[in-house]
């Protein structure tokens, strides 16, 4: 099984009805990771000569093998312009003009499928986004075409009604900390509740939670924060990641000043309420509206080291003893 255990409802979803498949899918949920992932395991199955029961694809067959480097029933629409940023690439006309000429063509399989897959749908263009409107709307016989979107807000709501929509949940508590288990990361499960239960992330991040602990050990100085403790180690991830962890810092105070409860730090409760306690409301609410400033354009050539020193002042400065 190729696919996360928190997902299987939505492969039997998928799968419920191999022969009568619809002509267009959307899978979303919030991770793009996961997301990605699923599509690509339901385009191997799809095209996989001896599927398994559970309709997984065998991953030997010469189909399987041909979806590892390019199978001639696949069109993946991929992004022609310079940049290297997903999230904020466009996809153009361009950009889905071959899938349409792609789709009617014979498939390579006998009573086989054609299929195009959209990863990040919701980068397309006003002018793709209509391209690809006319294909769900006529499409060729035995196609299926495959659009990944984390905000179904995204997509034009004319593509939506034509597709068959599959939500892919995220883990639960239970299922985070099984997996951790069945990965040998038993040892990160503590550190979940600031990866809101996202197993994944979490792994992915674990060579930095050195980092973090040191940041946090920071943070819980309050007003005796020592600023020449601040290392440009912290922005080894990038200044957007950073960020994150101090807004999650904050959000955990001021949920704690507003209602005396806690979210992010399970095992910080006790400085986290002292903390809350001696902060200014304002200051506070100040400081999260700067974060999020900051957040806005973590991701351009802003210079790192002056923004990480301005939020750790401005840090001290919301404690009043």
């Amino acid at each position: 099984m190729n696919i996360y255990p928190w997902h299987l409802k939505s492969w039997a979803e998928v799968f419920s009805n191999k022969v009568k498949m619809p002509h267009a899918y959307i899978f979303y949920g919030a991770q793009t990771p996961e997301i990605n992932k699923f599509a690509d395991e339901v385009i191997k199955a799809t095209l996989c000569s001896i599927p398994t029961k559970e309709q997984f694809a065998c991953g030997e067959c010469q189909d399987c093998l041909w979806c590892e480097i390019s199978h001639p029933d696949l069109n993946r629409v991929v992004n022609t312009s310079e940049g290297k940023n997903l999230k904020t690439d466009i996809l153009k006309v361009a950009d889905v003009r071959e899938a349409k000429e792609f789709l009617q063509t014979t498939s390579h399989q006998t009573n086989g499928k054609k299929i195009v897959t959209i990863y990040g749908a919701d980068r397309l263009n006003h002018s793709a986004s209509n391209a690809i409107l006319k294909i769900v709307e006529e499409p060729p016989a035995d196609c299926l075409v495959i659009f990944t979107v984390n905000n179904l807000n995204d997509l034009l709501p004319t593509i939506i009604s034509r597709c068959r929509l599959i939500s892919l949940a995220k883990p639960s508590i239970d299922d985070a900390i099984e997996f951790l288990k069945q990965t040998d990361n038993i040892d990160l499960i503590d550190n979940l509740s600031l990866y809101n239960n996202l197993p994944l992330e979490l792994i992915n991040d674990k060579e930095m939670l050195t980092i973090i602990n040191v940041v946090l050990g920071e943070l819980k100085k309050g007003n005796k924060i020592n600023l020449m403790e601040v290392n440009s180690m912290w922005l080894n991830n990038g200044l957007g990641w950073i960020i994150n962890i101090f807004q999650k810092w904050a959000y955990e105070l001021l949920l704690c000043k507003l209602s005396d409860e806690h979210n992010y730090f399970p095992n910080d409760t006790e400085v986290v309420s002292k903390l809350a306690l001696s902060a200014d409301l304002s200051k506070l609410l100040t400081y999260q509206k700067s974060l999020n400033t900051i957040k806005s354009y973590a991701h351009t050539a802003a210079n790192k080291e002056i923004n990480l020193n301005s939020v750790m002042i401005e840090y001290k400065n919301i404690f009043t003893h």
